[in-house]
């Protein structure tokens, strides 16, 4: 078992090893700018590795926690935060897309859903029919937090609101995860129990995506 001074020094060992090599590959006049941003973050990685705080931790968290969401609603890929329903992509960050699809659900009943982004916020949205979708989470969240376009740090900031008026903000830093699981089912169709006749994800699976990507369970 390393001290925490012996962690340090091997991490710092690696890391430099992997900065020579980084250079190597540079071209000439990138090294300075691209060398002091790349050691910046390696020094933020040293220091949750070997000194993490109840605020790193409460950050891992959340982070996992999001993280885990777009894992159940499949847009956890590279271009997740531009996504919408039924994987077509948006192009611009300045708004919520508003374009609506129809959509037949497991007990074959057609839909209309405006869901996009790494979240699936929906919007009003009119649509070819000259109907629109009944539920607007996104506008309401977006006046609320004073949200100024539709980019990922927005979305990010509305799904951890959405998260909190569910109760299980709490639950999420104290790595309740089941409980914070529960909580917002009604939110995500893609959680287990959701019941909105959509595909649900296993709760064991969530959970282990949760923990991949550093949340800490209580």
């Amino acid at each position: 078992m390393f001290t925490r001074s012996q962690t340090v020094a091997i991490t710092a060992a690696v890391l430099a090893v992997v900065a020579l090599e980084y250079l190597r590959q540079q071209d000439e006049a990138q090294q300075d700018a691209g060398l002091f941003a790349w050691l910046f973050q390696a020094g933020q990685s040293i220091d949750l590795m070997t000194n993490q705080t109840p605020v790193d931790q409460e950050r891992s968290n959340i982070n996992a926690f999001l993280w885990m969401i777009r894992v159940a609603e499949g847009t956890d890929g590279p271009n997740g935060y531009r996504m919408m329903f039924g994987k077509a992509l948006f192009t611009s960050w300045a708004d919520h897309p508003r374009r609506a699809v129809q959509f037949v659900n497991k007990l074959g009943k057609k839909l209309w859903t405006s869901a996009a982004g790494a979240y699936q916020f929906m919007a009003i949205s009119p649509t070819t029919g000259g109907k629109k979708t009944s539920v607007n989470t996104w506008d309401r969240l977006k006046a609320k937090l004073g949200l100024p376009d539709f980019s990922p740090d927005s979305q990010d900031a509305a799904a951890v609101e959405l998260i909190r008026e569910a109760g299980a903000l709490a639950d999420v830093i104290a790595g309740r995860f089941d409980q914070a699981v529960n909580k917002v089912r009604g939110i995500w169709a893609s959680m287990p129990g959701a019941g909105q006749a959509q595909r649900e994800v296993a709760l064991a699976e969530l959970r282990g995506a949760f923990v991949r990507a550093g949340g800490v369970l209580a």
